[in-house]
């Protein structure tokens, strides 16, 4: 087990064979990462291992092959063993996250105690999964509790460990029912997502964003954390970040050109912008 200086920002499990947790070699890491900044992360995969990456706060887009797919707060998201994945343009934005490395239960003999029939069940249905699953947000209980157990090392409980590894499972193959919001209200909410996807560069405030559905300022900005996992503000500049990419990979375009595009008032205020959701300076993303 390795930790940085603050437990509160990165806690790293990893399993070893002849470690405190030997005889728990279902999971071959567990982490936590609390990111203020964006975080390199390229193209990865694990050879035999299921991965699940579970946002606690904010949003965080992930590439496998040529698909994109968008976590937020509240959802899983999963790679398959054997497949590559990296975070978009190689970085995660901003996030606190939790992942979990197991061992596919075909692979794995007496994984969690299972008989063979089951085990190759509970590995085709984890296979089956779909990229990104949303579930109750107390499962973030079951991945503390397990990340308490693995701190204590050989004073832990084997079957709690075993028990909260499956709770995290079962969440996600058994996922609540999502709360589901009146017909009409969400195909506002739809639709005024789309209007701000088509148009980042304007300088949308929450006032008028509310008014287009029809709800107060307040409860709009809850719909709008629900359903996408971060402000408004903060989605907006991650969609205004996006198309800074796409913008520094023409030729001829100016980063200043690129901010004053974006509805930035100067390119050091977008550069400080820029360098928090991607880890370097537009100059540096571009080179």
């Amino acid at each position: 087990m390795s930790r940085s200086k603050s437990d509160s920002v990165r806690w790293v499990y990893e399993w070893e064979q002849d470690g405190e947790f030997a005889s728990f070699p279902e999971v071959e890491m567990m982490g936590f990462d609390r990111n203020q900044e964006a975080m390199a992360l390229s193209d990865h995969r694990h050879e035999r291992c299921f991965e699940f990456v579970y946002v606690e706060n904010s949003k965080v887009s992930w590439e496998v092959g040529d698909e994109l797919h968008a976590s937020h707060a509240g959802q899983f998201f999963h790679t398959k063993p054997g497949e590559w994945h990296r975070a978009r343009f190689h970085y995660m934005e901003p996030s606190s996250i939790w992942w979990i490395i197991v061992v596919d239960p075909r692979e794995l003999p007496d994984w969690l105690g299972f008989g063979e029939a089951d085990r190759f069940r509970i590995g085709d249905a984890l296979a089956s999964l779909p990229r990104i699953v949303s579930v109750d947000m107390r499962v973030r209980e079951s991945l503390l509790k397990l990340r308490g157990l693995l701190r204590q090392g050989t004073a832990a409980d084997l079957f709690l460990v075993r028990h909260y590894l499956l709770a995290i499972l079962l969440q996600l193959l058994y996922p609540p029912v999502a709360r589901q919001l009146p017909g009409d209200l969400c195909e506002a909410m739809l639709a005024l997502t789309a209007e701000i996807e088509a148009d980042p560069e304007r300088r949308w405030a929450n006032k008028e964003l509310a008014a287009k559905v029809g709800v107060s300022e307040s409860h709009f900005y809850r719909l709008f954390q629900d359903m996408h996992g971060q402000s408004p503000a903060g989605y907006i500049d991650r969609l205004r970040m996006n198309r800074a990419c796409e913008l520094l990979r023409l030729p001829g375009t100016s980063v200043t050109g690129i901010a004053m595009d974006l509805g930035y008032k100067t390119s050091q205020h977008f550069a400080t912008v820029f360098k928090k959701y991607m880890g370097v300076s537009p100059s540096q993303w571009r080179r």
